[in-house]
């Protein structure tokens, strides 16, 4: 044979080929339209596929969760991308393979066979229907099978007392818009060994978000209003804190070390007021930045508002408690006399309680004060005897200042001077120099006793601001772990479905 007839062969039976497929492919378009021509002859997509009217078409839900797009807390609305599941038995759609080339199944759009009307009830948008009416499936023994893909918003009663450790139960309730409890038998739906799936299942392309993480995702068959079964689909989700610790509630921690280091600052400094106030302004701030994230409700109150509202009530108590202290600071004798049980518990009690300790120890005073010109007058026969004829002592003449006995000396020198004497009187000069000498020493010890009582008022507003500040430590300490460490016991519960009847979330 040569090469010319190899060609013409090959070319032959490739023809033939080509003849073969293009009438088996016809042939199985045409067996494809007849079978849909014969089911659709008498069908109607109105009436329910039941055989009698008491029977129950058995439909089965289930869900895939391909996203968890996120939970608005001011909205209360939980926003998902899921696959329904949806799965029946129309005995007019069945026909045997063997008569119609083998076909086992057919896809047909969802306009021209009856569904269900499986529908959201507590949808938050309006949008009660599925977001595309993707083809079904129908195979040759009448099983039905409808996956269409949706975007639901559906409504999330949100418990903010725990915000931003809280953990929230969210609920997408699916019934028939259309059929009660006595036209249809809502049912889990099937994985492939004909177990019922009672859970909603992650796609294979799910990713979690850095905001909830999925503790629970349960389903349940339940009676919704009474007269309709229903597939409620949960999902229980608990939040991921670490955001609002770094920008909001570790901020709100150093701002409350700023106000209690407020009392560490010398009234001095000029700047005690301006930063109790500063601080205060800040967590104002704070809070008008959580007021967009928390919903406006009045069933509780976020555990964080809790924790800046106490910052905010101490640092208000700090500006308060500031005045107080400068102004016992900036108390002198000329406007305020100092009690005697001020001077016991500030001066001499409270201090090394509180870890200070001032300089120059005074000495002991007696509880009562000391009425002035209380000292025994030396007679002027004593002081001449003294001052003529022995060798003077100078602790009789000029006593020891103490800014208690002010006037002592001074009423000492008068009488010296001007009472009478037994053994001589004084010349004028003599007089006149004491009279000098007395007045320079009463200015001194009047300078030096208001320098020592106003520095006592200072002393005493440094007490009360250690005081402050050690008070606002321990309330500061006890108020953050009081608050945080009930927030650290608020955890998902293990078993979604508790059987304790104090649960309502699953009612």
């Amino acid at each position: 044979m040569n090469c010319a007839s190899s060609e013409l062969l090959i070319v032959n039976i490739s023809n033939l080929t080509t003849v073969r497929w293009k009438h088996n492919c016809k042939c199985a378009s045409e067996v494809e339209k007849t079978l849909m021509k014969t089911l659709f002859s008498n069908y109607t997509l109105k009436v329910r596929p039941a055989v009698s009217p008491e029977q129950r078409v058995v439909v089965r839900v289930g869900m895939i969760l391909s996203s968890f797009v996120g939970l608005n807390m001011k909205n209360e609305e939980m926003s998902t991308i899921v696959v329904m599941n949806l799965e029946w038995t129309d005995y007019r759609l069945s026909w045997s393979p063997k008569q119609y080339g083998g076909i086992e199944v057919l896809r047909i759009p969802s306009g021209k066979v009856w569904l269900p009307d499986i529908v959201l009830i507590n949808n938050n948008d309006g949008v009660f229907h599925v977001a595309l009416h993707v083809h079904v499936q129908v195979y040759s023994n009448g099983r039905v099978t409808w996956t269409p893909p949706a975007l639901y918003c559906s409504s999330c009663g949100v418990k903010v007392e725990y915000f931003p450790f809280d953990w929230q139960n969210c609920s997408m309730q699916f019934r028939s818009y259309t059929y009660d409890s006595t036209e249809i038998d809502v049912q889990y739906a099937l994985n492939l060994r004909g177990q019922e799936i009672r859970e909603i299942q992650l796609d294979e392309a799910f990713t979690e978000g850095g905001e909830w993480y999925i503790k629970h995702r349960p389903s349940r068959k339940v009676m919704l209003d009474d007269e309709y079964e229903g597939m409620v689909f949960y999902l229980i989700i608990e939040r991921k804190p670490l955001y609002y610790v770094l920008n909001i509630i570790l901020p709100c921690i150093l701002i409350t070390i700023i106000a209690i280091f407020n009392f560490y600052l010398p009234p001095d400094a000029g700047e005690k007021m301006g930063l109790s106030i500063n601080v205060l302004l800040t967590l104002t701030v704070f809070l008008l930045l959580l007021a967009d994230k928390i919903p406006e409700t009045s069933l509780g109150v976020p555990i964080i508002v809790n924790y800046i509202m106490l910052t905010m009530i101490l640092v208000t108590f700090s500006v308060i408690l500031s005045v107080v202290v400068l102004n016992l600071h900036h108390r002198s004798p000329n406007t305020h006399q100092m009690p005697m049980w001020v001077r016991k518990i500030f001066i001499h009690l409270l201090p090394p309680y509180l870890c200070m300790m001032r300089p120059k120890v005074e000495a002991p005073l007696y509880l009562e004060a000391l009425p002035r010109r209380e000292k025994k007058v030396t007679t002027v026969s004593k002081v001449a005897d003294e001052y003529f004829i022995r060798k003077p002592d100078m602790s009789v003449l000029f006593p020891k200042p103490n800014r208690f006995h002010s006037e002592g000396l001074c009423t000492d020198l008068r009488k010296f001077i001007d009472g009478p004497s037994s053994y001589l009187s004084l010349p004028e000069e003599l007089k006149s120099a004491i009279e000098a000498i007395t007045y320079i020493a009463e200015a001194l010890q009047a300078e030096k006793d208001y320098e020592a009582l106003k520095k006592d008022w200072q002393y005493v507003a440094m007490v009360v601001d250690r005081m402050f500040l050690w008070i606002f430590v321990i309330f500061t300490t006890v108020g953050t772990l009081a608050i945080f460490a009930e927030a650290s016991f608020n955890r998902a519960p293990a078993n979604p479905f508790p059987t304790t009847a104090k649960d309502v979330w699953f009612s």
